[in-house]
């Protein structure tokens, strides 16, 4: 018999597989890059040689190694290398002009940090604190930023990269004046004369900038190592093996690509093509088909989907509230709109069907998902197969919709850091959709209920730190953590319909398989990995408790002790 090169001994194997069964044990053994055995110690000693390293658990959880399946590891540059302007804070009392001012210094002092840098690339700051949503309607201007700097091409991407404010000299550099039209799916803000005022909103607008300012990209030796200092900084050290690049753009996949080909990627990655409005064409698919005919030498990273926007500011059945739609200064009967009309969408999602690709479909309101929901419904009846088509985000969607996502086996991209009652419930959604609304956001356990397919992911850098441990308490108690920012206020306050508070709370079993084998289904890995199975990769993520035993308000603080991805440590704190 071969003897295992690790073994894993003294711990408590918690494995879910897709069809829910639990997959018990104390010991794992590893072979190469395979799980070699799963069992007791007593069954496992065979596989224990002389040159094994034996790895003693202390009574400690073996997971599978974990999946982020809705993130941006391409963009870790946003806190890696620029501007972090994640941590300004709008405060009751607080005006717009002070938190522009705090802006400001942020990028002030960035930039006398990096006198060598050509562009000022920053990312985090929060389009909610000047919309509106906190009482008071004042847009950041690129004036407010040629005050720091005027020679120097300024660029700010906001926290949910939805937004982005510049300069005067990134407008005038990306080659943008008063004559440019706007994108029919975006929204460029004016001055009176029809110059830009320095703020651009959704992606098609923001592409104005992001692919009209010449050097405004990454190389891809910088794509590399960035993505080399997400692997070891912001994923592996979590237990994090397995990832769902959800935007991204050439220079980044090619990067991906020779990562993996170089053998230097420490976790399986998959990314999207990502398609704007009105694209249902012959020229768009013949690209697509001609990208997707692209393989690398290994199978680490590969792109069989693509992503489009059916909604930017959510687009909901109902109206936003009355209050809310006075200040902004809209239609009382406002709903905002989806980026593709209904004709385009379902037109699109049935070709990319019929063209052997998974959808990955952003949708935050009823509406859109509504709409995303009916188009994958009428592209899998008539193109029948295995679809594991996803719908990211599902803040907020109708009954009817949830059952249609069950029966249909839709996948449900969540992001559960974001289910929980904080001041954005307050400061953001509770203005904008109304109370009832707002509590039952994020369905979370009436999804899994109703049969759909919930996969987790962190939607970094949206959300810093990609921490699926964060995630993890967050699903099973729909409330803040220890050190969140709004801790003190809304301590034990559930995200949860009034008299039923903890209706979307989850299991811990439901967040373990969120966590591990549905985002490896979603990915088509789940014969490779997501679960500890002989045969499979060895992915396997040793943590420093035994979880079941844990206090659930104490998972947020959860560490990987050892990470492991394809039977090589890639992290270990022992």
């Amino acid at each position: 018999m071969a003897k295992a090169d690790i073994v894993f001994v003294n711990g408590v194997v918690y494995s879910i597989t897709m069809d829910d069964r639990r997959i018990n044990g104390t010991a794992v053994a590893v072979q190469g890059e395979k799980i070699q055995a799963v069992g007791t110690d007593e069954e496992i000693k065979q596989f224990i040689g002389e040159n094994t390293k034996v790895i003693d658990c202390k009574g400690n959880t073996i997971l599978p190694g974990l999946c982020d399946a809705h993130c941006h590891p391409s963009w870790a540059a946003s806190i890696l290398v620029a501007c972090d302007l994640f941590n300004v804070r709008m405060t009751e009392g607080k005006r717009v002009d002070e938190v522009i001012a705090e802006y400001q210094e942020h990028v002030k002092a960035y930039i006398e940090k990096h006198p060598d840098d050509k562009i000022i690339r920053g990312a985090g700051w929060d389009y909610a604190f000047f919309n509106g949503a906190y009482g008071e309607i004042k847009y950041p201007t690129r004036h407010d930023l040629d005050k720091i700097c005027s020679d120097k091409p300024i660029v700010l991407e906001s926290y949910c990269q939805h937004h982005l404010w510049t300069n005067t000299k990134a407008i005038v550099n990306a080659g943008l004046d008063e004559n440019t039209k706007a994108p029919e799916t975006g929204v460029i803000d004016r001055e009176e004369n029809g110059f830009p005022s320095g703020t651009f909103h959704e992606m098609e607008a923001i592409d104005m900038i992001r692919k009209g300012l010449p050097g405004y990209d990454y190389s891809v030796e910088k794509y590399k190592e960035i993505l080399r200092r997400y692997q070891k900084e912001l994923a592996n050290i979590y237990g994090i093996v397995m990832v769902n690049d959800c935007l991204h753009g050439g220079n980044a996949t090619e990067a991906y690509r020779q990562l993996a080909d170089e053998g230097e990627l420490t976790l399986r990655a998959r990314g999207v093509y990502h398609v704007q409005s009105k694209n249902s064409t012959d020229a768009c698919f013949e690209d697509l088909l001609s990208k997707k005919a692209v393989k690398g030498k290994s199978d680490d990273f590969a792109i069989n989907t693509v992503k489009i926007f059916l909604d930017g500011d959510m687009c909901m059945c109902e109206p936003w509230e009355p209050e809310i739609t006075e200040i902004l200064g809209v239609p009382k009967d406002y709903r905002s709109h989806t980026l593709w009309t209904e004709e385009e969408a379902k037109e699109f999602v049935a070709r990319a069907i019929e063209n052997g690709f998974q959808l990955h479909i952003h949708a935050m309101g009823d509406q859109a998902v509504k709409l995303g929901v009916e188009s994958l419904e009428i592209a899998q009846t008539k193109y029948p197969g295995d679809h594991r088509n996803a719908i990211a985000h599902v803040m907020a969607i109708k009954p009817e919709d949830i059952e249609k996502m069950g029966k249909l086996k839709i996948i449900a991209a969540m992001q559960p850091a974001w289910m929980i009652n904080e001041s954005t419930v307050d400061g953001f959604y509770i203005p904008y959709f109304g109370k009832e609304r707002s509590l039952l956001f994020y369905p979370n356990k009436r999804l899994l209920d109703a049969g759909a397919i919930v996969t987790y992911g962190s939607d970094f850098p949206v959300t810093p730190p990609p921490n699926p441990w964060h995630g993890i308490q967050c699903a099973l108690t729909r409330a803040v953590f220890v050190g969140q920012k709004d801790y003190n206020e809304y301590k034990g306050k559930v995200l949860g319909p009034e008299g039923n508070e903890t209706l979307d709370c989850v299991t811990l079993d439901d967040a373990i398989k969120c966590s591990t084998i549905t985002g490896a289904y979603q990915n088509r890995l789940e014969n490779v990995t997501g679960s500890l199975e002989v045969g499979k990769s060895a992915d396997i993520v040793l943590i420093n408790v035994d979880i079941e035993k844990t206090p659930v308000e104490e998972i947020y603080d959860i560490q990987a002790d050892v990470t492991m991805f394809k039977g090589k440590i890639v992290h270990s704190r022992l």
